[in-house]
């Protein structure tokens, strides 16, 4: 259990570091082969879950829908930016139905603070399922407006947690993750690495993918499920220009067309050597 509670508190940290506006970020497109995600297509046994992208006249990306082939599941995400082109907030909307149950719907809520220079300050996460949880994650950047770290409170009605991450970079790549939990001052590390082709999810805001409609009892930050597939605020990599061929937990083997954009993405348990996949991601692309 120790174990799973760490890798979930490391993906809610890792929220804010595919939140930053950084200049260099290409979203939503890839520029210089204007081209942008239309579909992404999960895989994971028989099941699959397709997102669909969404995009307004000024290219941003406006909607997401997620959903399952047995329409067990609906997920519809909505972006709201302010006259100065800065997302203020991201609101998705879960629909569940699993037989013999009946249907369920949780609202997800990610609200964006700014200070000067554009920076992101704080990202606040809210839900409709859980009245007391509040969850607050503040970034830290470096002189050249890259960000380095972040801290991390979060509250559920009755169990506080605390915790701070460092961030170390190689080449535009996060390469190591460095955690530290408060106030007993243990420290977990993560390390990362990465093939040479354009990562498609590089700057994209994107959230979780999670079934799970309420908060794991144990702790609010266990929303932000980790490793991340598909899922973009649950997803460190979305801060990298390269792809990841290994986060510590999978090793990542891609296909890729004449442009260096991956098609498909197969995880594998790191470390294993029987190779057992444990998913494969479809990306296709549109023109723009």
């Amino acid at each position: 259990m120790k174990t799973y509670s760490i890798r979930l508190i490391m993906s809610s940290l890792l929220l804010i570091s595919l939140l930053v506006a950084c200049s260099d970020h290409r979203f939503p497109g890839l520029a210089p082969n204007r081209l942008r995600l239309k579909t992404l297509t999960e895989v994971i046994g028989s099941n699959q879950l397709i997102s669909e992208f969404i995009y307004d006249g000024q290219g941003r990306l406006s909607n997401i829908k997620t959903y399952r082939k047995d329409t067990a599941r609906l997920e519809y995400t909505s972006y709201v930016y302010d006259n100065q082109n800065k997302l203020t907030q991201l609101q998705r909307t879960i629909q569940t139905h699993l037989t013999p149950d009946p249907p369920r719907t949780k609202t997800d809520s990610y609200t964006f603070s700014y200070g000067t220079g554009n920076q992101i300050t704080e990202i606040r996460y809210t839900n409709n399922a859980v009245d007391s949880l509040n969850f607050i994650c503040k970034p830290t950047y470096n002189t050249a407006n890259q960000i380095v770290g972040n801290s991390v409170e979060s509250f559920n009605g009755y169990q506080f947690n605390q915790f701070t991450t460092q961030f170390t970079y190689t080449n535009k790549n996060l390469t190591t993750a460095r955690i530290t939990f408060l106030p007993t001052g243990q420290v977990s590390e993560f390390n990362f690495t990465y093939d040479t082709k354009v990562n498609p999810f590089y700057g994209i805001i994107m959230p979780i993918a999670t079934l799970n409609l309420d908060p794991v009892t144990i702790s609010p930050v266990s929303v932000f499920v980790y490793p991340a597939k598909n899922d973009g605020i649950a997803n460190l990599m979305s801060l990298n220009q390269n792809n990841p061929t290994s986060d510590g937990y999978y090793d990542f083997v891609y296909t890729y067309n004449n442009l260096g954009l991956p098609t498909s993405r197969t995880a594998f348990r790191a470390g294993f050597p029987d190779r057992i996949v444990m998913g494969t991601l479809n990306f296709e692309y549109e023109s723009y």
